[in-house]
């Protein structure tokens, strides 16, 4: 299975020359989700695309209203991205039968290793790296436009059981 190395550290060519397919959202319940729904106007509305490896990908210019220092994207909103692009992740892991209800962050943990600039779009990639039971373990990186790891996280997920009322 990829790894964090394993993933940030191909050449810059070959996410290039790799096959992707956009990767929709078919789950119930995140109509207004703040970073994947397209009709929540004031959420980052980001979309995914997945990679012959099983790699999702994302790819997103931050606006400047998010911001932390004048030139620097915020790190909630670097987590938000790492979020949304590891849920798909592991959303794509279920089998075809499963129901189309959102899986849910059980923990994450985020490494900010060096600014991520509101200037530059970047990158979220995420990966499966292991199932067990109903847990499902994703690993990924917000990379720079240069492909320089700006931010890596580690995350446990569930599917959820039913839609929260």
């Amino acid at each position: 299975m990829p790894t964090i190395p394993h993933v940030t550290k191909r050449s810059s060519d070959y996410y290039r020359q790799a096959v992707s397919k956009p990767f929709p959202l078919e789950r119930s319940g995140v109509d207004q989700c703040f970073g994947c729904s397209s009709s929540n106007e004031k959420g980052l509305r980001l979309e995914f695309v997945r990679y012959e490896d099983g790699t999702i990908e994302t790819r997103h210019r931050t606006a400047q209203h998010h911001c932390g220092f004048d030139t620097v994207i915020h790190g909630g909103i670097q987590a938000a991205i790492l979020d949304e692009v590891m849920g798909v992740a592991a959303q794509s892991s279920l089998p075809p039968d499963a129901p189309d209800l959102a899986c849910a962050t059980a923990e994450m943990h985020l490494n900010y290793l060096r600014p991520a600039f509101i200037a530059e779009e970047v990158i979220g990639r995420a990966w499966i790296v292991n199932i067990d039971d109903r847990d499902i373990y994703v690993e990924g990186a917000l990379l720079s436009s240069e492909l320089v790891e700006v931010t890596t996280a580690t995350s446990r997920w569930r599917q959820m059981r039913y839609e929260p009322t």
